[in-house]
């Protein structure tokens, strides 16, 4: 009798597994895995070259492996026309869409028709490094030689002191500022009005001009989502006050 019942048994385990019933343990081995699978590396088919895409939060993160030292994209998931998903910028650029059957289009700035990527390993989330006070000051201070180098005259750095827990997003900041004057600094007639850059705190991210000055709003809790892009700051640079 007990040998009947154990052919039974795993003839009804057999049976299940064909016909997809699920298995606690199968489910969060394979949980862990998809987990894994929303940080991880991506390779382009076109140049093999790799960049790491972070979806692990509300937000996700974007940033080429190959200079550490650049922008961390922030783009904000929409669905796609005809299924998937696509990932715009603050400024509303598209940079990467998904489909419902996994495939990734990529779209670099030197492929604007975008490419195809391939997951490629898994990778750990990004978030901004710690940083201290005076590592803060000493960044502004590098911004405001950058500036001046850039523009061939002075303009002064201002900022609003930041929860210790967000340092790191305000030390960020001032590279995304330097970004973006580079970007903007083939039209330098727009920039000759700015004398001051102030960067302050507020409950989202932002950027705009007042006067003489470029304000650049961080919203220090959100990670590096707290602050504009370098493009978002760089159309504020460029904004001559006609549309608003």
């Amino acid at each position: 009798m007990t040998r009947f019942i154990t052919v039974i048994l795993a003839a009804v385990l057999f049976a299940g597994a064909a016909w997809g019933w699920q298995n606690p343990l199968r489910e969060r081995l394979l949980g862990q895995e998809r987990a894994q699978d929303v940080v991880g590396w991506f390779q382009r088919v076109d140049t093999g070259e790799f960049f790491l895409f972070d979806r692990s939060d509300t937000v996700a993160l974007l940033r080429e492996r190959d200079d550490e030292d650049s922008e961390v994209i922030v783009l904000f998931g929409n669905r796609a026309p005809g299924g998937g998903n696509s990932f715009v910028t603050d400024t509303g650029r598209e940079v990467i869409r998904s489909t419902a059957l996994g495939g990734t289009t990529y779209f670099p700035a030197d492929a604007p028709d975008g490419v195809i990527a391939e997951y490629a390993s898994p990778a750990g989330g990004l978030a901004p490094s710690p940083r201290s006070p005076d590592e803060v000051r000493d960044r502004a201070e590098e911004l405001v030689n950058e500036l001046a180098d850039m523009l061939n005259r002075s303009v002064m750095v201002e900022y609003t002191a930041a929860p210790r827990a967000g340092l790191g997003v305000q030390y960020d900041c001032f590279r995304i500022i330097e970004l973006a004057f580079e970007k903007a600094r083939a039209n330098r007639s727009m920039l000759r009005t700015i004398e001051r850059v102030n960067v302050t705190t507020g409950d989202q991210p932002a950027a705009y001009k007042l006067g003489n000055s470029l304000i650049v709003v961080i919203a220090p809790g959100y990670g590096y989502a707290g602050r504009p892009s370098s493009d978002f700051i760089a159309a504020a640079l460029l904004n001559d006050g006609s549309d608003t």
